[in-house]
């Protein structure tokens, strides 16, 4: 049997409100540090130092240029960065200044303003997103997250209006309303989801399409759910939504007298990026889906399904639903009693049960919704439109209902993605709970009828940023599928930073590496920014001296995890952006490499993919990164030509047979398209000599070369041979793959 689906989560409750002017949205700037609060140590081998060596040298320990401007009361001094970094990179680089040995503490010389408020005409109306008791603290958390235009929050409603306070927010989606009598627009299925109305006249009670419908106005209910979670903000006119970046994808399935649930299932699938018979692929799949509706009975064994498959899809991390408001057990209320659902309860601005909103133990936590008594003092605001019938102007109303509860947690559930995109479903949900805020004393809610708490996004963001799931990517990547053959990145992975080793070519084609020592982000715990050095030194084959590091520009590593992710980058000026993901030499199982914070037994270990160098660091400036799979060592040795240039060499080398520790192959020089315009034929390769290594235990080993003059190398021959461990990038801990 098919059950219609109605909007039973809107009150009947709307008081209307003035219509405001709009006004032209402005695009914020992204901000930039250029200054950093440093206070050195008083003890230690360079505190009798002068004040600009110590400057000089952390600024060449951490690759970045400063100089020194004032001092500060109490020792601490103010150093200008000789390039404005991002918020992101200035983080990674406070991160790394913390840990160095001399400096006592360092921060960014951050500009302080009052706490952040947005302009909108009637933010004061919205008193849901206050920071009381029983507000969802919006305000507090966007002091640090106003949200990321990379996450989609699905609306699967009613449709949408084009409200001036949700330009540029609305991505492409779709009418799955099968129905045309219901759709209201002439058709069934159709790639339009704008909302037409969804009135009920008294012709339309006589008509036994719509039996049961009570006559009623157009509710433009989708847009009004669409708005609490993203009007946006600070922009001068109407309302503030709680994620002010994330992009909406509306999924009409909503219309005269309800929808049905075939159309909300595909509806639900198509958003989750899931195939749907006879409609276009989603280009735009959710991580979030908010579902304003319900109905009566038991969850259906179609919407387990779906939303089973929804969140296995891997995009979708958050099914959110309204409670409903028949003032009874959420049990008895569909799909809000789906298991996979997140259940959200209506409160009061006193944190009470509102009396409409069903309650028990399958909520799973509450949000300010609103009160239907007359005269309204305690209403949700939200966007709407003047049409009583079709649509006419903007404008905004107020109400209340499990409807708008539900978009607060949505809102909040972006905003948590926005710091960790990489959270699972399971993770969002925990994390909603645990920081839910406590009802407050003498609520009539509790944990048994309405779930963990009233949602909280400033404790939810806060907790997802240290809370979401990290994993170690330590090892050899490529331009994802192959499709830049020829370059390469290795990583070097321990803990909260990552030494990159990236292996491409220079404008000439000549093979040349950079590096980048790059900091977990405090935004994305698998994101990591930093700075970019191009170093000189001695030639290869004479190696005395060391490396000296020159600062050509940033990049930032994000991993949405162990096997895939993108590098971003500016050198000298060019930026851009590539897909990458980890290589596999194909000659045997990936190693899974696991972080400790006490050092590993490295001498014991087996498998031997880190970046190694000359032990106690005697040829400062060069290593050598080594990919371990199966019986076979990749090993890319990044060093310096005869003339002092960038040089990367490598060699495939496979365990020499009838010895268990002895792996040697020949060593190429390869020559490429330009790293900033890859493409053109593919990358050559020059056979220049052999390589051997010869590992005593699984901290050390012996690196023996020779090269025989080909690739413009002079001949080194007898070979050469390297003493090489493994580098320590602390005193202790260390990543072990195995």
């Amino acid at each position: 049997m098919v059950v219609r689906i109605g909007l039973r989560a809107l009150a009947a409750v709307v008081v209307s409100l003035a219509v405001g002017t709009a006004l032209a949205q402005t695009t914020p700037r992204e901000a930039t540090v250029s200054r950093l609060i440093v206070k050195f140590r008083d003890t230690g081998p360079r505190a009798a130092l002068a004040l600009s060596s110590r400057v000089a040298q952390v600024a060449t320990d951490t690759g970045v240029r400063m100089s020194h401007r004032r001092s500060m009361a109490l020792g601490a001094h103010v150093l200008d960065l000789e390039h404005p970094l991002s918020t992101i990179e200035a983080a990674a680089l406070v991160a790394r200044l913390a840990r160095h040995a001399d400096v006592e503490f360092v921060q960014t010389d951050q500009r302080r303003h009052a706490q952040l408020l947005p302009n909108d005409t009637y933010v004061s109306s919205q008193t849901y997103l206050q920071n009381s008791a029983a507000g969802i603290s919006a305000i507090a958390a966007w002091d640090t997250t106003t949200g990321s235009v990379n996450t989609i929050v699905a609306i699967v409603d009613s449709g949408y209006r084009p409200h001036a306070d949700l330009a540029g927010r609305i991505l492409p989606g779709y009418d799955f309303i099968s129905d045309a009598k219901a759709a209201n627009d002439g058709d069934g299925r159709d790639p339009d989801a704008s909302d037409p109305g969804d009135w009920i006249d008294p012709a339309d009670t006589s008509d036994p399409h719509f039996q049961g419908c009570d006559v009623e106005p157009s509710s433009w209910h989708g847009t009004a759910v669409a708005g609490i979670v993203a009007a946006n903000a600070n922009n001068g006119q109407w309302l503030a939504g709680i994620d002010w970046a994330a992009k909406i994808l509306p999924v009409r399935v909503l219309g005269k007298c309800g929808g049905d649930d075939s159309d909300i299932l595909d509806g639900v699938a198509w958003a989750a990026g899931l195939p749907v018979p006879g409609v276009p692929p989603n280009p735009y799949p959710a991580q979030v889906i908010n579902l304003s509706l319900g109905g009566s009975g038991d969850c259906p064994a179609a919407y387990l399904s779906v939303f089973n498959a929804a969140l296995a899809h891997g995009v979708t991390k958050a099914i959110v639903a309204s409670a409903g408001n028949d003032s009874g057990d959420v049990a008895n209320s569909a799909p809000a009693n789906c298991p996979q659902a997140i259940a959200v309860a209506a409160t009061s601005k006193s944190g009470a049960l509102e009396g409409y909103s069903n309650f028990g133990a399958g909520v799973t936590l509450s949000a300010p919704g609103g009160s239907n008594f007359v005269p309204a003092n305690d209403t949700i605001v939200f966007l709407s439109n003047t049409g009583a019938t079709t649509p006419a102007a903007d404008s905004f109303d107020a109400g209340a209902g499990t409807s708008f509860s539900a978009p607060m947690v949505s809102g909040v559930v972006s905003l948590m993605l926005s710091v960790a995109p990489n959270l699972t479903a399971a993770q969002v949900r925990s994390l909603l709970t645990t920081s839910a805020k406590p009802f407050p004393a003498f609520s009539s809610c509790n944990t048994s009828i309405c779930g963990a708490g009233i949602v909280d996004a400033n404790a939810a963001v806060h907790a997802a940023m240290t809370g979401a799931a990290t994993f170690n990517v330590q090892g050899l990547w490529w331009a994802a599928g192959g499709t830049e053959s020829g370059w390469g990145i290795n990583f070097a992975h321990p803990d909260n930073r990552v030494f990159a080793t990236w292996y491409t070519y220079d404008t000439a084609g000549k093979a040349w590496w950079l590096s980048m020592l790059a900091d977990r982000t405090p935004g994305n715990p698998n994101a990591y920014a930093g700075r970019i050095n191009v170093d000189s030194g001695p030639p290869f084959n004479n190696f005395v001296g060391k490396g000296v590091p020159v600062d050509v520009g940033s990049g930032t590593l994000t991993f949405t995890d162990a096997n895939n992710g993108s590098f971003s980058y500016t050198v000298n000026g060019t930026a851009q952006i590539k897909t990458i993901s980890r290589y596999n030499l194909g000659t045997g199982p990936q190693p899974t490499c696991t972080y400790s914070a006490t050092t590993p037994n490295f001498a014991a270990a087996t498998n031997y993919q880190d970046l190694w160098w000359v032990a106690n660091g005697a040829e400062d400036g060069w290593g050598i990164n080594f990919a371990h799979q199966g019986n076979t060592v990749f090993a890319t040795w990044y060093t310096y030509d005869v003339d002092g240039t960038p040089l990367w060499l490598s060699a495939l080398a496979p365990l020499v047979a009838g010895t268990t520790n002895v792996y040697s192959g020949a060593l190429y020089r390869t020559a490429g398209p330009r790293f900033d315009a890859y493409v053109g034929p593919p990358a050559s390769k020059t056979i220049v000599g052999t390589a051997t290594l010869t590992f005593s235990d699984g901290n050390h080993a012996t690196f023996a070369y020779n090269t025989n003059g080909a690739g413009s190398l002079p001949s080194v021959s007898p070979p050469q041979s390297k003493q090489v461990t493994r580098f320590p990038f602390g005193p202790a801990g260390g990543t072990l793959c195995q």
